[in-house]
């Protein structure tokens, strides 16, 4: 009951969104809707994460799908809070009308529902049902400005990631495949039971299943070389879409990898770790060079996100415990620095009126606080030390390193090396310098407390690593060297 009301929560408010009652008040049922949902989640989710697995009726939450719950509803209210004025200068300025508006936050509050959705399903077929949804769904956020550019971005969104998606439920067919004969009718596409009944499965089939599964759902995380729609739907998306999009929305199609990653390796050990390695290091490769060579500043930070879930993919190749603790804590990582600094990005280019960082200079003395708060997610999103992303990426090379993967290794750090002088240069002179343009920072209270609590997040979680933390991540680890907790 409680997972159903967490997810009907967002569902109901988009609905009263729909009502036209004011800006002020629509904002204020978006906001009760993400805060209520998020609440129900982390009440759902602490059992969970103290290893009480929460098994009942569809729903299945043990400690990975607690940690992406958590992740996805937290992240989700600050977009919210986030959008209320952001949206209101887009509206202000007749980029959005009040009807636009309304059918923006009725569109938000279904995505953050089938995000969550797909992380608490036990069974594979309705993990990939969440999947599509998301698509479906944040193709609309995706294409809300109904210009050229937006609407082809929209396009290419949806028609690549339905052919990821339509792969992947090959790859479900192949998995249903390998397990009959083994597990009862109902129950062959459960997680928990292809888990225990794992050693029984067609290794056959399960060899297709991770073809399809791992090259379908990579599309959806932005894996190189299916990453193609995730540039230009970051970038044309709103700044709070784009943040969602980036630390959340990702997340739940390597979550799917991550379920499927656990039967794979017990049934054919090293067949998906090594696509997934291959997969992971042309990801990192080819964000490397895009980053060097972007003028648009979301357009460089969504070859970013491409870049940190290749080091996810490639934790999962590596499959060690150290590597395996390096993914997680890079997905945490990556879950707060990219909004933080996707949202500054939104300060930044409504105030400039460009996302050409060529453009943009002096931000630092014209808007101090998105001057602040952009140095530090900068220095977050680069991977500099005391950020989280520093200690996630040092850890997976010293996954590496144990494994005696050496050349790996090195690959990784010279690339790391040259994304973080590619981000820095291009970010940094925006901060300083001066401008001619009239630039004044548009005050806003909750903008400012949404970035805040992501940039105190990151500081945090650099800085300091709670027992119960750590105790979540080992579990996970657990989870996925395909043992319990």
């Amino acid at each position: 009951m409680i997972v159903t009301l967490m997810i009907l929560i967002p569902i109901i408010a988009g609905l009263l969104c729909l009502i036209p009652l004011g800006s002020k008040n629509l904002f204020r049922i978006a906001t009760i809707g993400a805060l209520a949902s998020a609440a129900v989640a982390v009440y759902c989710c602490l059992p969970p994460l103290k290893g009480e697995i929460l098994d009942t009726w569809i729903w299945y939450v043990d400690e990975l799908s607690a940690f992406f719950l958590m992740i996805t509803a937290v992240i989700s209210f600050l977009a919210v809070l986030y959008s209320r004025d952001y949206l209101a200068v887009e509206r202000d300025e007749h980029r959005l009308s009040s009807r636009e508006l309304r059918r923006f936050y009725f569109t938000l509050l279904v995505f953050i529902s089938t995000m969550l959705l797909t992380f608490a399903v036990r069974s594979a077929a309705l993990t990939w049902i969440g999947i599509g949804a998301t698509t479906l769904i944040s193709a609309f956020l995706v294409g809300l400005y109904k210009d050229q550019h937006a609407t082809e971005a929209a396009w290419k969104y949806i028609m690549l990631c339905s052919v990821g998606i339509t792969l992947a439920l090959f790859g479900i067919a192949m998995l249903y495949a390998a397990s009959s004969g083994v597990i009862p009718g109902d129950a062959s596409l459960e997680w928990p039971s292809l888990v225990a009944n794992a050693v029984n499965l067609n290794p056959v089939f399960m060899k297709f299943a991770a073809i399809f599964f791992i090259i379908g759902l990579g599309t959806k995380v932005g894996l190189a070389p299916m990453h193609f729609w995730l540039p230009d739907a970051h970038s044309q998306a709103p700044s709070p879409v784009s943040g969602l999009m980036s630390g959340v929305l990702l997340n739940c199609a390597m979550y799917g990898i991550m379920r499927f990653y656990i039967v794979s390796e017990i049934v054919n050990p090293g067949f998906a770790r090594t696509m997934l390695l291959l997969f992971g290091l042309l990801s990192v490769i080819v964000a490397a060079a895009f980053i060097l060579i972007s003028k648009d500043i979301k357009r460089m930070l969504a070859y970013s996100s491409v870049e940190n879930m290749g080091l996810i993919a490639i934790a999962l190749g590596i499959g060690t415990s150290t590597a395996l603790f390096g993914a997680a804590f890079l997905i945490l990582a990556h879950s707060i620095s990219k909004p933080l600094m996707f949202f500054c990005s939104g300060n930044i280019t409504q105030a400039y009126g460009t996302r050409t960082m060529s453009e943009i200079r002096g931000i630092s003395g014209k808007m101090r606080f998105t001057g602040f708060s952009s140095t530090a997610g900068a220095l977050a999103v680069a991977g500099a030390p005391p950020f989280p992303l520093f200690i996630g990426e040092l850890i997976i090379i010293f996954g590496a390193i144990n494994s005696g993967m050496y050349a790996l290794a090195g690959t990784l750090a010279l690339l790391l090396v040259v994304i973080f002088a590619g981000l820095t240069k291009s970010i940094f002179p925006m901060l300083s310098g001066s401008t001619v343009k009239e630039v004044s920072e548009y005050r806003s209270l909750t903008r400012a407390l949404s970035i805040f609590i992501l940039m105190a997040g990151a500081l945090f979680f650099g800085l300091f690593m709670p027992e119960s933390v750590e105790n979540v991540f080992n579990s996970i680890v657990a989870i996925l060297s395909g043992g319990t907790p």
